[in-house]
């Protein structure tokens, strides 16, 4: 019976050896999952910093674009109110010109006397516009 004692104390003790061998591997498990964890935590963090740096990046871009494009459109339109502005002046003269026209008698002589005078008035416009 002292035998089998023995060798049952023998077998416990070396189940309590193996068991406090495997906390300890448990331990180090734990260990590299917590080292594991802030690596990815790190890896995670880098990964979403440079991609919220790439999405701003791209937002400046597309702000620079929308803001470029404005201005070109805003120049596009003051050239089309100038030209339009100059194209009603025009209007407005001709519209002058013509009731001017229709009130004068001798037609003929005012067209005559109106185009040496639009020559001497209007040429040196055009040769400004030249400039």
């Amino acid at each position: 019976m002292d035998t089998e004692l023995s060798h049952n104390l023998q077998q416990l003790s070396e189940k309590a050896r193996s068991t406090t061998e495997f906390i300890q591997r448990l331990k180090g498990m734990s260990d590299k999952v917590t080292d594991s964890c802030i690596e990815f935590e790190r890896l995670v963090t880098v990964q979403c910093e440079a991609l919220i740096a790439a999405i701003n990046a791209r937002r400046d871009v597309l702000l620079d674009v929308i803001r470029s494009d404005k201005e070109a459109k805003i120049r596009t339109l003051k050239d089309q109110q100038a030209s339009c502005t100059g194209k009603l002046q025009q209007t407005t003269g001709l519209i002058q010109f013509c009731i001017e026209a229709l009130k004068e008698t001798d037609s003929a002589a005012f067209l005559q006397v109106t185009k040496t005078w639009s020559t001497v008035v209007f040429a040196p416009a055009a040769t400004n516009m030249a400039l």
